[in-house]
C-alpha cells in the first residue's frame, strides 16, 4: 500500500474513535446552512441584471449595424452601383428613398413597387457605363420599350413617396 493511502486509512481510524459534543455539531451545521442561504439569495439576481445590461449595451448597436440594407435586394451591394459611377453617398439616398417607400406605401404596394423599381434599376444598370454615362443605345428594342413603359407605372409611387400625390 502507497503512503497516501496508509496515512488516509490511519485518519479515517481516528477520526472514527472521535465523538463530537452534539451542541458542537449543532453549531457546524447551522453555520453552514446560514452561509449556503446567504450566499444563494443575494448574488445570481445581481449578476443576471449586470450581464442582461451588458448584452443590451453590446447588442442593440451592432443589430443596428448587422441589419441589411433594402437597397442590397435590387443592387446586390455598394459595389454594384459603384462600378457603374456611383457612390456610397448614392446608394445611401438610394436607401433613404426605399424606406420611405416602405413606411408611406402599404404592403401590397410596397411590393409592387419594389418589383417594378428592380425592373428599372436593372436596366439602368445595364445602360449605364463605369464613368456613369448612359446609353440608350446599350439596350434592346424590347428593354427600351419595357424601360419606357416602367416610368409612367412607378410614377404614382414616387407621388406618394414625396408626398405630391393628389387625395
Amino acid at each position: 500500500m502507497s503512503i497516501d493511502k496508509e496515512l488516509r486509512e490511519e485518519l479515517r481510524q481516528v477520526a472514527d474513535s472521535m465523538h463530537c459534543p452534539p451542541d458542537l455539531h449543532g453549531r457546524v451545521s447551522q453555520s453552514h446552512q446560514h452561509y449556503v442561504n446567504k450566499k444563494r439569495g443575494r448574488s445570481p439576481m445581481k449578476k443576471r441584471v449586470i450581464a442582461g445590461i451588458i448584452a443590451a449595451v453590446i447588442l442593440i448597436p451592432s443589430a443596428v449595424f448587422a441589419s441589411s440594407y433594402l437597397a442590397d435586394a435590387i443592387f446586390g451591394s455598394v459595389k454594384t452601383i459603384e462600378q457603374h459611377g456611383g457612390s456610397q453617398e448614392d446608394y445611401n439616398e438610394m436607401e433613404e428613398m426605399i424606406q420611405a417607400a416602405k413606411s408611406k406605401l402599404t404592403e401590397e404596394e410596397f411590393e409592387e413597387f419594389m418589383d417594378l423599381f428592380k425592373q428599372m434599376v436593372q436596366l439602368k444598370l445595364k445602360m449605364t457605363d463605369e464613368k456613369g454615362i448612359k446609353h440608350m443605345d446599350k439596350l434592346t428594342k424590347e428593354e427600351q420599350q419595357h424601360f419606357e413603359q416602367l416610368l409612367p407605372m412607378l410614377a404614382p409611387f414616387f407621388e406618394k413617396i414625396n408626398g405630391t400625390a393628389k387625395p
